[in-house]
């Protein structure tokens, strides 16, 4: 990467994307698949059956080789052999893994480490990786805190090779690799010069635009009632993706514990409610997302107004315990805060 905020290579809980058409003879295909942990739906429209079959099978590809090199749940995966290899040396690695990892660098750097893939000791130590609920005790967070700093990931893009600056180091892609997947995706519909859509949990990508409409709709869900909305966001070709708790949690003690885990307090964050980042750059828009959820409203936003090529919105707590909305700039004209609460369509 050269240079602060250049565009990345290639980008979450969103409460919806509505599948418009124009009516009912638009041509359309949609199939669902589960893949990278959540169940994935992509939809084409345009041209033949066929056609959109392929474009569809050709999506579903691309977002399982993603899963192939980039899960942590799987011992043959790159990440896995990765982690466990780049403390001894380098490890060289393919180039959409290196992608990931210089995207992720940056991010982190852009935002002080309030993004950071070496999160993988936190997670596990939490017990998110295996669901089973821990409370770290602060002796067992100081034991892993000198891990999680995304120094330690010691990328050569001459070399194609990753070196960890320590034992122990172990880097987990969940904060970013979907969207970098919905992107891969969401190309398989363009090259056959269709429209449609990919979903994958929090993360999606829109292609062209919907039969019919000039942009796609794409709801922002209310965190303290799942099923309203905050209101909408009005775009077109790209990411939207978004960072929530109210989907992944644990429960131990008697208390609710979000993934999102801040890397500074080692800790789950309470910063923001929801997080939802626009861009035309799925990997970018994907790690955006966790990074302005940890700064929180003013500084989240500070951030995301700070890349040309980015959007958002941040939903927080406010003092009085009701959600808040602060809309990034480039963002204002697009989003549509619900007078009332909106049922989801």
């Amino acid at each position: 990467m050269s240079g602060r905020h250049a565009p990345l290579s290639v980008a979450v809980a969103l409460a919806c994307c509505a599948a418009p058409r124009a009516d009912s003879s638009a041509a359309e295909t949609r199939a669902f698949r589960y893949l990278m942990g959540t169940s994935v739906q992509v939809q084409a429209f345009g041209d033949d059956e066929a056609a959109r079959e392929h474009a569809i099978d050709e999506a579903f590809a691309a977002i399982a080789e993603v899963d192939r090199l980039m899960s942590n749940y799987r011992a043959d995966s790159e990440l896995a052999r990765m982690n466990a290899s780049a403390a001894r040396g380098e490890v060289e690695v393919t180039d959409p893994m290196l992608r990931v990892l210089e995207a992720a660098q940056q991010v982190s750097a852009d935002s002080n480490g309030a993004f950071d893939v070496t999160v993988g000791p936190l997670v596990r130590l939490w017990g998110f990786f295996d669901k089973r609920p821990h409370v770290p005790s602060q002796a067992e967070l100081a034991a892993v805190r000198p891990l999680v700093n995304f120094r330690n990931v010691l990328l050569d893009p001459t070399r194609h090779t990753v070196r960890f600056a320590r034992p122990g180091v172990e880097v987990d892609l969940g904060g970013i690799a979907k969207g970098f997947a919905v992107e891969l995706a969401a190309d398989a519909l363009r090259r056959r010069g269709l429209a449609g859509f990919v979903d994958a949990g929090g993360n999606q990508y829109m292609v062209g635009t919907p039969p019919g409409k000039r942009r796609w709709s794409v709801g922002v869900k209310d965190p303290d009632a799942p099923d309203h909305l905050l209101g909408a966001i009005d775009l077109q070709e790209g990411s939207v993706s978004t960072s929530a708790n109210d989907s992944n949690f644990l429960v131990a003690d008697g208390q609710r514990f979000g993934h999102l885990l801040d890397p500074h307090s080692l800790e789950p964050s309470s910063a923001s409610e929801s997080v939802t980042i626009v861009s035309r750059d799925g990997t970018l828009a994907d790690a955006m997302s966790k990074a302005a959820f940890m700064l929180g409203p003013r500084q989240g936003i500070a951030l995301i107004d700070s890349y040309p090529a980015l959007a958002g919105l941040i939903a927080y707590r406010r003092s009085d315990g009701h959600v808040g909305v602060v809309v990034s700039r480039r963002l204002a004209g697009s989003f549509h805060p619900a007078p009332t609460r909106m049922p989801q369509r």
